[in-house]
């Protein structure tokens, strides 16, 4: 089973020791302090949260065919392996996917699936509630949590640290550079899955339609004299 290695956004890891990207790229170029080998949860439909992403406004930046292509890696499960849709990088190998979701998540876990070969990305960078970010704002900025790309063609699931990921309403993925740099200059992405709860998201405070306390200069009552006028069409 395949080995999904993961970061939290203070690089705490299980096993201590340090380890580069292979690259020199993404997250600043540093060593990453802590390495996990965790098994990945059992990936598969359950507790998916597909349905409660806002398909229609997930967006690629530095996507080859434009920003609206980002949505083509948001697929039922039915539909994971279907490598005819995909979103891939145009101008180098970064790539950011912005998913914002319909109600208030907590999120257990993410799938991705990509490649083949030099086209997986290294690693992703995931930022909670960051909906603004773009490549600049991601290359300073500290992660939520990150992870180690397995390199392979399969789906790998990725479990988050839960706690991290409670009451999320938008996800940033940050995917700093692939795996075959500076050989391949794209990476592609087929598929990216969630799991884990849901809630409505409280409405806002709608717009009070009667007055907490009249203000006499509100209401002036007309006198019989004002009546008059009116009638005399003053």
């Amino acid at each position: 089973m395949d080995c999904a290695n993961e970061h939290d956004g203070n690089g705490n890891g299980g096993n201590h020791h340090q380890h580069g990207n292979g690259n020199g790229r993404g997250n600043g170029g540093h060593g990453h302090e802590g390495h996990s080998h965790d098994v990945p949860l059992e990936a598969g439909p359950q507790d998916s949260l597909y349905g409660q992403i806002d398909v229609l406004h997930v967006v690629g930046l530095n996507a080859r065919d434009g920003a609206e292509v980002g949505e083509k890696v948001i697929k039922p499960w039915s539909e994971r392996e279907d490598e005819s849709k995909y979103c891939e990088s145009e101008a180098d190998d970064t790539l950011i996917l912005k998913i914002p979701f319909l109600s208030s998540v907590s999120i257990r876990s993410i799938s991705i699936k990509a490649g083949p070969l030099g086209f997986t990305p290294a690693s992703v960078q995931i930022f909670r509630d960051r909906p603004e970010m773009d490549f600049s704002d991601c290359e300073g900025a500290t992660p939520t949590q990150y992870f180690d790309i397995v390199p392979n063609r399969q789906i790998v699931e990725y479990q988050v640290k839960a706690a991290k990921f409670t009451g999320v309403t938008s996800l940033t993925l940050f995917f700093p550079c692939n795996i075959s740099d500076p050989n391949e200059d794209t990476t592609r992405i087929f598929y990216v899955g969630l799991r884990g709860t849901h809630q409505a998201i409280p409405p806002r405070p709608g717009v009070i339609l009667y007055e907490s306390a009249a203000r006499p200069q509100d209401h002036k009552v007309r006198t019989k004299s004002d009546a008059a006028r009116y009638q005399h069409g003053f």
